[in-house]
């Protein structure tokens, strides 16, 4: 009985090993928008981006810095902790549905057979941009042919944050933000706020100076993420792309943008001037990404696999211990 005790602890301990494995993942191509010039290029791998619908997104201009998150470790300002980030203000409330946004493309060349494409990143959203944003993907390259994933895997997050509220002098705020990705990559995004003002993201830093003494945090979301499923061309794919562009209310069944994109704040759409979605009929309000990351992640069995990897080391122990049992029982007879 020992024994197969002993058998079945080295069994899990091996299924357990196999598991921890399954969890590593390598970074392809990451963008942390921080570089004075070529900002917009990645600091880890190759890859392009550009404006999903429109032209090409706000140049980063070397002489500010859009705060980007607190968990961006690079720096822009000598002798200051300042990064920056993508700011991306589209014109929703004068497009249809997932129509306007951000796309990057980066290669998922050199994965492992059993690896998955993990899309993450760092996330904020004014209080006026859209509640709604939604992840398309593409395996032919170029700005067309993008779609919206099935059968993903999506982060499901709520984090305390703070941000500040107002013009000058900024008031800050804080509070949890949640933001939730679905399996068909649909991220709904709420962010802080009190009153009717919610989070304001134009704070800037100069290379210069500051325009604040203490520039605020911009309420970023950190490691939002989807993991797209395996066997549907994206992985070691040198045409991959995917875009994150601006969506309706998925309970909004018609066609415009006035009534289908809804405030982040508060979820009420353009005709509420105080709180409502837009800001201007030209513009829709801004959003942020920082630290944009593709990985080839394993592709990690659902729990009811390990749960029969498991049994399975349970039952090949029973019977090696049983066929022990019936070998000796033999031998005693024999003698």
């Amino acid at each position: 009985m020992r024994a197969l005790v002993l058998r079945a602890v080295a069994v899990m301990a091996l299924v357990l090993a196999w598991i921890s494995t399954a969890s590593a993942q390598t970074t392809l191509t990451q963008w942390n928008f921080n570089a004075l010039t070529g900002a917009n290029i990645p600091v880890i791998g190759t890859g392009t981006l550009g404006g999903y619908g429109q032209g090409s997104p706000p140049s980063l201009v070397s002489s500010i810095v859009y705060n980007g998150t607190l968990i961006d470790s690079g720096t822009v300002v000598t002798g200051t902790t300042y990064n920056r980030s993508l700011t991306v203000n589209p014109p929703l409330i004068s497009t249809l549905d997932d129509t306007v946004g951000i796309w990057f493309s980066a290669p998922t060349t050199g994965m492992s057979a059993g690896q998955a494409v993990q899309l993450s990143w760092s996330q904020t959203i004014g209080f006026r941009s859209s509640r709604y944003w939604q992840v398309l993907v593409s395996t032919t390259g170029g700005t067309t042919g993008f779609s919206v994933p099935s059968g993903a895997t999506g982060s499901s997050i709520s984090q305390f944050v703070t941000g500040y509220t107002g013009t000058t002098p900024a008031t800050a705020i804080s509070g949890t933000t949640t933001v939730n990705v679905n399996s068909t990559g649909l991220i709904d995004f709420r962010t802080i706020g009190s009153g009717t003002l919610g989070n304001f993201i134009n704070n800037t830093v100069t290379s210069t100076g500051t325009v604040w003494s203490a520039p605020l945090a911009a309420g970023f979301v950190d490691n939002i993420s989807i993991t797209l499923p395996t066997g549907q061309g994206f992985e070691n794919n040198s045409n991959f792309a995917f875009a994150i562009v601006g969506a309706f209310d998925p309970s909004y069944g018609g066609s415009s943008g006035t009534n289908g994109y809804v405030s982040s704040f508060t979820g009420l759409d353009s005709t509420n001037v105080v709180t409502g979605y837009n800001r201007s009929a030209a513009s829709g309000g801004s959003m942020r990404l920082d630290l944009v990351t593709v990985s080839a992640v394993s592709a990690v069995p659902e729990p009811t696999t390990y749960a029969m990897l498991g049994a399975s080391a349970l039952i090949g122990c029973s019977i090696a211990w049983r066929h022990r049992r019936q070998s000796r029982l033999e031998d005693s007879r024999e003698g």
